[in-house]
């Protein structure tokens, strides 16, 4: 028995209509889907933003002699103020971090096993780069009477191999992260920590000329940045 044609148009345009809205429903949640990963991409980026300006904002001369003529006998306890606001602010950076959408940058999805070797090897650099410091001035815990020694260009250690070996260990860590899951949250934090490192270590270099002279300038065209050389100049 054959239905009539008019039936059958109807059952049709019913069938186009479901997959019409099925279609535009899949099309919705993808749509929500990919605005709430890029705007907690934005959310990532205005993070490391704030964190920058606030960390460059306690680091710069200005804002440290005011602290001096402010603060008085306090100010020895500047750099732990420093250090304590920096740990802070970057929470929320390490936060946003770790709660970010897993979107692979491509189908390659890492390589957790060179990845966390590159990982491991960082942290170990960084770890003995850290040894060569006095802990106690590096966190800022000055004690009451220490004495504040003349600085000396040390050139010892890891610092035989590369200027700033502490800056090398936390690049190689979070590379290592980058490999073991190359999602667009972990690009971005490897891209955003090199770059204020790389711009940190030039105001910093600054400061060493300005402190060492031509004793740093020396040592800055014998010993590369980062990266040690493995062939002779």
């Amino acid at each position: 028995m054959h239905r009539p044609a008019r039936l059958n148009r109807f059952a049709s345009k019913k069938s186009f209509d479901y997959f019409s809205i099925q279609a535009l429903f899949v099309l919705i949640v993808q749509f929500s889907i990919l605005s709430h990963s890029v705007m907690h991409y934005v959310l990532i980026l205005v993070s490391w933003f704030m964190f920058g300006l606030i960390h460059s904002l306690t680091a710069s001369s200005w804002l440290k002699q005011t602290a001096a003529s402010r603060l008085g006998k306090l100010n020895r306890y500047y750099r732990l103020l420093y250090n304590g606001i920096a740990l802070i602010t970057f929470l929320p950076v390490l936060w946003l971090h770790w709660v970010a959408p897993v979107d692979y940058i491509s189908t390659w999805q890492g390589t957790p096993l060179i990845g966390t070797s590159v990982t491991v090897l960082g942290i170990g650099i960084a770890l003995i780069a850290l040894w060569g410091y006095d802990l106690a001035e590096f966190v800022g815990w000055a004690s009451e009477g220490q004495q504040e020694a003349a600085p000396a260009l040390r050139q010892t250690g890891l610092l035989q191999y590369v200027r700033h070996p502490l800056y090398t260990g936390i690049i190689l860590s979070l590379l290592g992260i980058w490999i073991s899951q190359p999602t667009w949250s972990t690009s971005i934090l490897v891209l955003a920590a090199t770059f204020y490192i790389r711009v940190g270590i030039h105001f910093e270099e600054q400061k060493l000329v300005d402190t060492f002279g031509d004793s740093y300038k020396t040592y800055r065209q014998r010993v590369p940045m980062l990266f040690p050389r493995f062939t002779s100049r």
